[in-house]
């Protein structure tokens, strides 16, 4: 990681208030009032060739059993670039577990489309699943509404997990980019089950995530579930 060494200083800037909490990622970084940061790019590179080369694991077959036998294999991902509100699901196949993020309607500016409540409603995901888990990404005034979603799909909600949001510093993040009330320093996920789904092993971690904010498309917390 580099060093935050070079400090930018805007128009809109107050001294006074201190830095903004996504340093380098802040997208609204020309209007924002808080002070923001650079990367001083040379020391990564510099930590990149300190760093020892690490041999490509080449191996995509994951033993899950704990014995000697193989019972898995990881494929490579694979994306598909569709409006969801007319995606027929029913070509994907069956899934163990379905993680989504939809894109909720947060009644702010973002750098993206969102679909309504209705919208989110209607998804045809009770045909991914037979029996399994599903970790449903929820935004604040979504709370309620993603618990109605598990309901209609066919789910019942069974945990939450919580992602609390840092910066590049390990730092907490205090200067959110959502929330009315109050800047909102977490995210919630909530995890519901459809069937009987005996084949899950329980209690093997927690339900908070502590994981860096990076920019809008690729949070970390979902991949670290």
């Amino acid at each position: 990681m580099g060093r935050f060494t070079i400090q930018l200083l805007f128009v809109s800037v107050a001294e006074s208030l201190g830095d903004c909490s996504f340093l380098n990622t802040c997208f609204h970084m020309d209007t924002c009032k808080y002070v923001h940061y650079e990367v001083d790019h040379s020391s990564i590179s510099s930590a990149q060739d300190k760093a020892p080369k690490q041999e490509e694991d080449k191996e995509n077959v994951v033993n899950l059993s704990g014995k000697d036998k193989a019972v898995a294999t990881l494929y490579p991902p694979q994306w598909i670039q569709c409006d969801l509100r007319y995606f027929d699901m029913t070509i994907l196949g069956k899934f163990s577990v379905v993680m989504a993020d939809p894109p909720w309607d947060i009644h702010m500016e973002l750098p993206y489309g969102t679909m309504s409540d209705n919208e989110m409603r209607q998804l045809n995901i009770p045909t991914l699943q037979e029996e399994g888990l599903i970790f449903l990404w929820v935004t604040g005034r979504a709370m309620e509404l993603g618990r109605e979603c598990l309901k209609l799909w066919g789910y019942e909600r069974c945990d939450e997990i919580i992602w609390v949001k840092t910066n590049q510093l390990q730092r907490i993040i205090r200067t959110g980019r959502t929330g009315h009330w109050l800047n909102h320093g977490k995210e919630h996920c909530l995890v519901g089950m459809k069937g009987g789904a005996t084949s899950i092993n329980c209690g093997l971690d927690c339900d908070v995530i502590v994981a860096e904010v990076r920019e809008i498309g690729r949070a970390s917390c979902r991949e670290r579930v």
